[in-house]
């Protein structure tokens, strides 16, 4: 069994390897160097992703997390308990928590499964492969790597889609009051369409409408004839993508306006008490002596295209997931080690 300082030393090297979605080579050879140097045999996926198979037959056990993060450079810093960087709880602790467990664990009966996969940030496209090719067993139970908290056993996850709306008008000289041809102004009427017709709010059971994304204009005394928006919509537990589609179908048409959907994901949701989650929640007791808290994510992960695979599961791992992405993300490295013993043991029980 390696020590902890060397997972510690482990995980800041993962957290050192720049990986933005679609760039995940680098650490893809890191983790294929770790196991292998281990004594086990991974494989790279048709996707890119990274496999590990230890035992065979039924029950079968994913460890399922990503190698990937949003863009974005961070220096990587140690800061007392505090390990920064791009990417440190979201997704590197988990996904290297998981490598350990996968490692120490002793497979009694059954098969566990290793899978780092690509592309979770942009359109889930390793999990997506994994779903519809056999590169892996299917899964009786899946344990989804994501930073949740040391305590807490998240079994819903909102769905997401992002909207593009494009606005294309004959724009003119900017001493012109005819606001009705300027292009940002449409593109943020149509934004406010958008979120009339889903009826957006800040409560977790509304849909969310989020611009994270704006192209417009040419010159600071030219009004814009052209402007994209892209809008990031969050679909609550008890809607679907395909209410979303029909909302918007009713938005009245305007001329020179173009909204158009990407790939659409719906929201989940699994039980409880399924075996994943109890095994989560009685290896936190046992292995940290606390209690497990039941969670709820605002956002979206692969769980959510998992869920066509086994509804056995459950997302868990160490991290604030309110630091995701922001210049300001960090795991605990007490936390990080600690999840390493929670997997571990609900590996046991799953798979003994």
């Amino acid at each position: 069994m390696m020590g902890e300082d060397r997972k510690v030393a482990a995980l800041r090297e993962a957290v050192e390897i720049y990986s933005p979605t679609g760039r995940e080579d680098e650490m893809a050879k890191y983790l294929l160097e770790l196991l292998s140097g281990m004594g086990e045999a991974p494989f790279i996926d048709g996707a890119g992703n990274v496999v590990a198979i230890k035992g065979s037959g039924p029950p079968i056990l994913w460890l399922h997390a990503h190698m990937d993060t949003v863009p974005g450079f961070m220096d990587v810093a140690l800061d007392g308990d505090r390990l920064i960087g791009r990417g440190a709880s979201d997704d590197k602790a988990p996904l290297m928590a998981m490598a350990f467990a996968f490692l120490e664990s002793h497979v009694e009966r059954g098969t566990l499964v290793l899978a780092a996969v690509v592309q979770e940030e942009g359109e889930s496209l390793g999990t997506s492969f994994l779903v519809s090719s056999e590169s892996a067993p299917r899964p009786s139970f899946i344990i989804v790597g994501e930073p949740t908290g040391i305590d807490r056993v998240v079994t819903k996850y909102r769905g997401s889609v992002r909207l593009r709306i494009a606005v294309e008008t004959r724009g003119g000289h900017a001493s012109n009051p005819d606001f009705a041809s300027n292009a940002i102004l449409i593109a943020m009427k149509a934004y406010g369409g958008v979120s009339a017709a889903l009826g957006v709010g800040r409560r977790y059971e509304d849909y969310l409408a989020t611009p994270t994304m704006i192209n417009c204009g040419t010159a600071g005394n030219v009004i814009p004839s052209r402007c994209e928006l892209v809008v990031d919509v969050r679909i609550p537990p008890g809607k679907s993508c395909k209410e979303l589609l029909q909302a918007l179908s009713g938005l009245e048409p305007r001329l020179g306006v173009y909204i158009s959907a990407g790939k659409c994901v719906d929201p989940v949701e699994v039980d409880v008490a399924n075996p994943a989650s109890r095994a989560i929640a009685r290896s936190i007791i046992a292995a940290l002596g606390r209690k497990p808290v039941p969670a709820r994510k605002w956002g979206t992960s692969d769980m959510n295209e998992l869920y066509a695979l086994t509804a056995n599961m459950v997302a868990y791992g160490p991290g604030d997931g309110s630091l995701s992405h922001s210049g300001v993300e960090y795991v605990s490295i007490r936390d990080y080690l600690a999840s390493i013993r929670v997997y571990r043991r609900a590996v046991e029980e799953l798979l003994s």
